[in-house]
């Protein structure tokens, strides 16, 4: 086995990325995962990736369900409710610590991946990996290793039913203004006023996915 097989049959390297194959929908929620399959087009070994699996599993991203063996989760209203109020508990505590790490050279760089989803429009695809790199990385400025890993978590669980409502093109100028009032809060160095923006942000965001969620037929499911 070359160095790269040893790297793509990494247990972390594969849950990394089927983490980024559910959150950008190329998984589905409610989508079978059927070992043998996966593990072909993924090029990886059985054991690794069954790891990975029950890694995605342990952080909610993965159910096992009798007769039907692993699925992308699948979360219903009240879930997503949850999520969000779980955001709303640990994001905008943070707004402090971020300010406080924050350099010219990370303004310089959200200020870039704001701009960038400001041009993708109502481009769902390009906005969505966009709108991650954004928020990961406002968070991670905060330098709270432990309360990023639980940040990730939830952007990877609620992006999906997030793509829902982006792709419909209902309010993106507010999401596009929200992105660029928290990068002027960092060059201003307002901590207070990251954290009004963060809070309207996560409930500007909650009640539409929930809207989107609540009319919409369900996702398209498969098999993988």
């Amino acid at each position: 086995m070359t160095a790269a097989d040893r790297v793509r049959n990494s247990a972390d390297v594969i849950a990394a990325e089927l983490r980024t194959s559910i959150r950008r929908g190329d998984l589905l929620p409610g989508t079978r995962l059927i070992q043998e399959r996966l593990a072909s087009d993924l090029k990886v070994s059985r054991i690794p990736l069954r790891e990975a699996l029950h890694a995605l599993a342990a952080e909610g991203l993965i159910e096992v369900q009798p007769q039907r063996g692993m699925i992308v989760a699948e979360l219903s209203h009240d879930d997503i409710a949850e999520l969000f109020a779980l955001c709303l508990q640990l994001e905008p505590p943070l707004a402090e610590e971020i300010v406080r790490g924050c350099r010219e050279r990370d303004i310089d760089e959200l200020q870039a991946l704001a701009d960038q989803m400001r041009e993708k429009g109502a481009g769902a695809d390009g906005r969505a990996a966009l709108n991650y790199q954004f928020h990961r990385r406002i968070y991670e400025l905060s330098e709270r290793r432990i309360a990023l890993r639980f940040v990730d978590q939830l952007l990877h669980l609620v992006e999906p039913y997030s793509r829902l409502w982006v792709r419909s093109g209902d309010e993106l100028q507010r999401i596009d203004e929200e992105h660029q009032s928290m990068v002027d809060a960092l060059k201003a160095r307002d901590a207070q006023a990251l954290r009004d923006v963060i809070t309207a942000h996560v409930e500007g965001a909650r009640d539409h996915v929930l809207a989107a969620h609540r009319i919409s037929a369900g996702f398209t499911t498969g098999v993988m």
